[in-house]
C-alpha cells in the first residue's frame, strides 16, 4: 500500500497538478490507502518520508491525524522538523487534533513550542490560532 500512496502523492504533487482536485478528491483517495496500511507500510513510509520534497509532504500530513494513530503522530514529528512555514503549521495543526494524555509530553517537546513561539508574532489570523491553541496546551 505505501507504494501505492507514494506514486498516487507523487502525481498530485507534480507541478501544474490542480490544488482543487487534490482538496475534492485526492485527499480522499489517499486517506483510502493510508487506513489500508499495514505494520510494514507504515516502516517503509517512515523510512522514506525524509527523501520527498514539502508539497509531497504536505499532501501526506493533510491526510493525518483523523484517526488519532500513533503512527500517524510519528510520521507528523518525523516532518514537522523543516524549514517550511506553512509545513509546520500544517503539522502543528494536524498534531493539534491529535494531543492525548498519553502523547502529549511526546507531542509538545521544547523544540515545537519554541519554534510555535517564534512564528506567532509574524503569522496570519488563521496560522496564529493554530500555533496559539499548540503553546496553550
Amino acid at each position: 500500500m505505501y507504494n501505492e500512496l507514494d506514486t498516487y502523492i507523487t502525481e498530485c504533487s507534480k507541478e501544474g497538478s490542480s490544488d482543487d482536485y487534490w482538496y475534492d478528491v485526492g485527499v480522499i483517495h489517499a486517506c483510502q490507502i493510508i487506513d489500508s496500511f499495514k505494520e510494514d507500510d507504515w516502516f517503509e513510509l517512515m523510512k522514506h518520508i525524509g527523501e520527498k520534497n514539502t508539497i509531497w509532504k504536505k499532501r501526506l500530513v493533510y491526510c493525518l491525524g483523523d484517526n488519532n494513530r500513533e503512527e500517524d503522530v510519528n510520521i507528523i514529528l518525523n516532518v514537522i522538523d523543516t524549514g517550511d512555514t506553512e509545513l509546520f503549521v500544517m503539522c502543528i495543526d494536524a498534531l493539534n487534533e491529535m494531543i492525548t494524555e498519553e502523547n502529549k509530553s511526546k507531542i509538545l517537546c521544547y523544540k515545537n513550542i519554541n519554534k510555535a513561539l517564534e512564528l506567532i508574532p509574524k503569522s496570519g489570523v488563521a496560522s496564529k490560532n493554530i500555533l496559539e491553541r499548540f503553546v496553550q496546551r
